[in-house]
């Protein structure tokens, strides 16, 4: 653990500073937060560590401040500075498995707490939500069902035809406007691919061409939520 300064605070162990810990959490363009009754917005300053914080509870006058984030793998450390209300604080937690929440605990001039976040990343949280849960696909005589492990980008495939031995595989989806990229690893048969697509303007349908270690041809598939 690294051992930090603070002013305010003294020396405290805030975060590990060893580097490859793991995923690199995205900081999003808005944190919803909740610290205890208090609720909270913090609005990045476009891709900086700096956000625009304000508070808000019924009966109180709204607070604001200036937030730098921190991270380190999964670790997080938060100063809030320039408090409107003259109380500045130190958040320390964790990201979420997904990376789309965060938690953890403050200690502020005055008093301190548990803090909780849902992160939104505007684009990146649409292009997930568009995965769906379910894709029924189709390649040539093959039928597959697609099926989303929670809300992961991460799919478990199976493909049936008549006479044949199923086959199965796991699946990475990507969408990014339009354009749909799928990588088909750890087949049943041996046979791993790549699939490239276009995504319908209402999101419901997409198809375009695939190559594979063997073979490859024309896909298309009906998205379910």
């Amino acid at each position: 653990m690294y051992p930090y300064w603070d002013p305010y605070y003294g020396e405290y162990d805030a975060i590990p500073v060893q580097r490859g810990l793991g995923q690199n959490f995205d900081l999003g363009q808005r944190w919803i937060v909740q610290e205890g009754p208090w609720r909270a917005v913090w609005t990045r300053r476009g891709r900086s560590n700096q956000f625009d914080g304000r508070w808000s509870l019924a009966g109180q006058r709204d607070v604001t401040a200036v937030l730098t984030i921190y991270t380190a793998g999964p670790f997080i450390l938060i100063q809030r500075r320039n408090s409107s209300d003259g109380n500045n604080c130190n958040y320390t937690g964790l990201f979420g498995a997904d990376g789309r929440t965060a938690s953890g605990q403050f200690v502020c001039t005055r008093g301190g707490g548990s803090w909780s976040a849902v992160i939104e990343r505007r684009q990146q949280d649409r292009d997930r939500d568009r995965l769906g849960r379910v894709w029924y696909e189709q390649e040539g005589g093959w039928q597959g069902v697609w099926t989303r492990r929670g809300n992961s980008n991460v799919f478990d495939a199976r493909w049936t035809q008549s006479g044949q031995t199923p086959v199965t595989a796991v699946l990475t989806i990507r969408i990014q406007g339009n354009n749909v990229r799928v990588e088909r690893r750890s087949s049943s048969d041996g046979n791993n691919c790549d699939y490239r697509g276009t995504l319908s303007a209402d999101g419901r349908t997409v198809s375009g061409q695939f190559t594979c270690d063997r073979g490859g041809g024309s896909w298309q598939a009906t998205i379910t939520r």
